[in-house]
This record gives structure tokens, C-alpha cells and sequence, in this order.
């Protein structure tokens, strides 16, 4: 299609669609002036250029101005309104393109969401100033003087309506007519279900007076916790559409004299609810701006966090092979020239060899840290006795050469994957017999029930730890006692907070120096569980 026709169309319809809007909400105009309390084509309006370009102004000039010569009857007011109309929503959607840029979704951050709440309530003076003052100079408004209370409520009037209109429309129409979105699921269609039963009933029952003995009651802060539940669950556009709803009931029942400020007159109800929705809309619009962009960038961080365990696993693998042939080249040079080497030639391939035995450490951590956070989780009723078992026969020669004691009472049926839960025993008990204190290591295992979990505690007469740093010994390859455990690389804790975690659970100590440790770590039960 010609661009131009494209264009000429896009005109037509935007102009039909303002013509209509307008006529429907005049409507709801407050006797016996000519402002309306929400009006939803300064919203169109905004929303129309904000998504065409300023180009397409000529469609609100038209549908603004033959919408007010079929109630001024004046085409001279008509064209002064209607270009005040056009301004609003040209100045709004320069500001806001300056802002948030051509074409992009305004609510990307709820920063932005404050910064649109300040264009509506900017531009809306233009249009609000320019027809008051177009019809008090052609006399509509009676003989009150311009700065005189009845005026000045009219103008409050017409400029909250168009503010509200574009609090509330704008929005609507910006987040239904953006990027698509997936499909949603099952149980997240039925949750949206029930949220708008909630939604309806609150409007039901308070703003259609059906409150208990057929009095109208201040209630209308009830429409807060559906407005929070679209805003934390969903996202605009749930929140821009309940809004939406709530205003149209809202606006509709106190133009009846109905509604949470029947009590006072018609024009400062009608002020007061342009405010409170207003408040709500902005509030509420932010509140989901907030939750989506933390959901954006959890699940960035998601997406960067298993991209650096690949990267940990490649850059891991590829780093044992040159390590491999450094430590294999260099117990063969010790092996078939050691003789030859003078006493400083044979330290210093000494220390060759000892740094490269920690690097393989190194290196086999990061692998197991890497994997102790991806790949499937076997889950499944353990016995945790044997998997403390196992780990105990993995450590027997550290354990025979430290003269360690190993205890542990009935430990229960756990839900979880019996290779990674050995890993957890092996590195507490094995973290028990190498930071030991001059007496022999003992070490006890133990568990009891805590609500749908059990807790199990590794309590050693080892050298303790500061609580200065329990957060810091469970970060990757911390070390805060470099004398001791010299095999120790300061990975282990690390690796079993993963494990846990990944189970649903948690691993924490209690300690201080020289007085021993006990670590703590959660597991969720399975089923009916038996010790021994």
C-alpha cells in the first residue's frame, strides 16, 4: 500500500475513533460546565502519537475539534479546544519519544512510569488553560469571573480528566498494542480468572453500594490488594486493564452520586476520584514496571550464571591437559636427571611440582563446583547412613592417619540425590580432619526433625571460626586458616552449599575460635522416615 494512502487512513481512523471516545465520555460532563472527570481521548490521543509519530497530529485536531463544534456550536471555540487537544498530545509525545525514544516501550523501568505521570500532568495544562479560557472568553461559563472559585474548579477539573485520561488510557493501550507476549499457562489463566472475580466483586459491592445495610461505606481502598496481586503476579498489562475497569465503575457510579465520596458535592467528588484513581493507576503501574524488570534481570543473571559454569567446565578441562604434561614432564625429569640437578635446581622443581599439584586440585574443585550446580538432580528417598557411609570409606586413610573418631546417631530417609549428599558428608568431615586442633579430630553426625525437613549437624573439636566470617568461609576457594589443611584448596563449602541449596535447602555454622564448629544443613524428608 502507498504510504501516503497508508498515512490518510491511519488519520481517518484515529480521528473516528477520538470523535467517538469523545462523545461517549461527554456524557459523564459536570453540570453545568464542560469538563468531563476522566477523559479518555487526551489518553488516545497520547497513545496514537506516541506509537505513529507526531505525524499523524492532524487526526486528533480533526476528531477534537468536530467532537466540540457539536457542543459549542461555534466553529471558532471548536477549532481553539480542539487545537488545544492537539498540543496536549503533541507536546506529550515529543516529551516522551525525547525520554524513552521513537517507537520503545515506556515502561521498561518505573522510573519511567514517574516520568510519564510528570508529561500527563504537564501537557495537560496546556489543553485544560486553553479551553476554559476559550470558553470563558465566548461566555459558556456564565459571568464568574477567570480566578474565581467555580472557574478554578473547572479547570481542576478539566486538567485532572485529561490527565487521568492518559494515566489510565494511555497506558491501556500502549501495553495491549506492544511486544507479544508467551501464552500463558494453565494454572496462570486460572489464578487471572480468579483475580478478576476478586476484582469485579470488589467493584460490585463498593462502588455499586452493595455494602452490608445498604449504606454506602469509605471502602474503595478494598480495589489495593487486586490491584497489587495484577502487579506482583502479572504484569502492565493486567494492571493497565484492571485499572482501567476500576476507573469506568468508579467514574460512572460517583456521576450518580453514588461511589466512596457520595458524601460531598458533585465536583469535589468528582475531583477526589480523579485523584485517587490517578494515584492508583501511576502506583500500581509501577509497582508491575518494578516486578517485571526484576524478573528480567533474575533471569539474566540465570542465563549469565549457567553461562559461567560452561565456562568454568570448558576453560577447566582444557587447563588439565598442558597441567597433565607439566606435572608428568617434571616427575620424569625428576625421575631420570634428578642426580644431575644441584641441591637449588632440585628445590625449585620441587616447587614446580608442588604448585602443580595444587592447580590439579584447583582445577578438580572448579569442576566439581561446576557440576555440583548443574545436570539433573536425582532426587529420591535416601538413606542418609549410607551416604554418610560411603563418604566415611572415601576418607579412611585421612581418617586412620589423623586417629580421628567418626560418630554419628540414627540419621534419617532423606529426599535427595545420594551422590551429591555423600559429597556433602565427605567435605564437612573431611573439613573437620584437616582443620584440627592438637587433640585427635572427633567428629559427631547428627539429625532431628524440623517441620517438612530434616536438620543434620557435623559438630568437630576442631580450631572453630571467627563469626566474622561465616559468610565468607562458604565462598569459592576462601581460606581463612592458611597454615593448616595445606591440601585444602577452600572449595569444599562452597561445593556443599551448592548441593544443598539446590535441594531446596540450607547450610549454615555455628562456631568461635578454638571452640570447635557445627555445621548445620537442611534436607527435605521423604515420607514416612525410620531411624537405623
Amino acid at each position: 500500500m502507498d504510504p501516503r494512502v497508508r498515512t490518510l487512513l491511519q488519520v481517518a481512523g484515529i480521528a473516528a475513533v477520538y470523535f467517538t471516545a469523545a462523545k461517549l465520555s461527554l456524557l459523564l460532563a459536570i453540570p453545568p460546565g464542560y469538563a468531563t472527570p476522566v477523559w479518555p481521548p487526551a489518553g488516545i490521543a497520547l497513545a496514537a502519537l506516541m506509537r505513529g509519530g507526531p505525524r499523524l497530529w492532524p487526526a486528533i485536531f480533526i476528531g477534537a475539534s468536530a467532537a466540540n463544534y457539536t457542543i459549542q456550536e461555534s466553529l471558532a471555540a471548536a477549532l481553539a479546544i480542539g487545537a488545544g487537544n492537539t498540543l496536549e498530545a503533541l507536546l506529550g509525545a515529543i516529551a516522551a519519544r525525547y525520554l524513552f525514544g521513537a517507537g520503545k516501550d515506556p515502561f521498561e523501568r518505573p522510573g519511567q512510569v514517574f516520568q510519564f505521570f510528570a508529561i500527563a500532568l504537564g501537557c495537560a495544562l496546556v489543553s485544560a488553560s486553553g479551553g476554559i479560557g476559550t470558553l470563558w472568553a465566548l461566555g459558556a461559563l456564565g459571568t464568574e469571573p477567570l480566578g474565581s472559585i467555580p472557574m478554578t474548579l473547572n479547570w481542576a477539573t478539566w486538567w485532572l480528566g485529561d490527565t487521568t485520561g492518559m494515566l489510565i488510557v494511555t497506558p491501556l493501550l500502549l501495553v495491549w498494542t506492544g511486544s507479544s507476549r508467551a501464552p500463558m499457562e494453565a494454572r496462570r489463566r486460572a489464578e487471572l480468572a480468579a483475580l478478576a472475580l476478586v476484582l469485579a466483586a470488589v467493584c460490585l459491592l463498593f462502588y455499586f453500594n452493595w455494602s452490608p445495610g445498604g449504606r454506602s461505606l469509605p471502602l474503595g481502598f478494598l480495589v489495593l490488594p487486586p490491584l497489587a496481586w495484577a502487579a506482583l503476579r502479572f504484569g502492565e498489562r493486567e494492571v493497565a486493564t484492571a485499572s482501567a475497569l476500576i476507573t469506568a465503575v468508579a467514574v460512572w457510579q460517583a456521576s450518580r452520586g453514588g461511589g466512596p465520596f457520595a458524601a460531598f458535592d458533585l465536583t469535589r467528588a468528582l475531583l477526589l476520584l480523579q485523584t485517587v484513581i490517578g494515584t492508583l493507576a501511576v502506583t500500581s503501574l509501577a509497582l508491575a514496571v518494578a516486578m517485571q524488570a526484576l524478573r528480567r534481570t533474575a533471569q539474566e543473571l540465570r542465563v549469565a550464571h549457567q553461562e559461567m559454569e560452561q565456562f568454568v567446565d570448558v576453560a577447566a578441562h582444557d587447563l588439565q591437559e598442558p597441567l597433565r604434561n607439566i606435572l608428568n614432564f617434571s616427575d620424569l625429569l625428576r625421575v631420570r636427571h634428578g642426580e644431575r640437578l644441584a641441591a637449588e635446581g632440585g628445590e625449585y622443581l620441587g616447587y614446580v611440582m608442588q604448585s602443580g599439584a595444587r592447580m590439579e586440585r584447583v582445577i578438580d574443585d572448579l569442576l566439581a563446583i561446576a557440576h555440583a550446580g548443574r545436570g539433573q538432580l536425582r532426587a529420591a528417598a535416601t538413606e542418609s547412613e549410607l551416604a554418610l557411609s560411603a563418604a566415611l570409606e572415601n576418607l579412611r586413610t585421612a581418617i586412620t592417619a589423623a586417629q580421628a573418631m567418626v560418630t554419628h546417631d540414627p540419621l534419617p530417609r532423606v529426599h535427595a540425590d545420594p551422590r551429591l549428599l555423600e559429597s556433602v558428608f565427605q567435605n564437612l568431615v573431611g573439613n573437620a580432619i584437616k582443620f584440627r586442633g592438637p587433640e585427635a579430630p572427633r567428629v559427631h553426625v547428627s539429625a532431628r526433625r524440623d517441620g517438612g525437613d530434616w536438620r543434620f549437624s557435623v559438630r568437630d573439636n576442631g580450631i572453630g571460626i571467627d563469626p566474622a566470617y561465616f559468610g565468607t568461609i562458604f565462598e569459592m576457594f576462601e581460606r581463612l586458616d592458611r597454615s593448616g589443611g595445606g591440601e585444602s584448596t577452600g572449595a569444599g563449602l562452597a561445593i556443599c552449599r551448592r548441593i544443598v541449596e539446590r535441594h531446596g535447602g540450607r547450610l549454615w555454622v555455628e562456631s568461635a575460635r578454638s571452640a570447635g564448629a557445627t555445621f548445620h544443613f537442611t534436607l527435605p524428608a521423604a515420607g514416612e522416615e525410620s531411624h537405623g
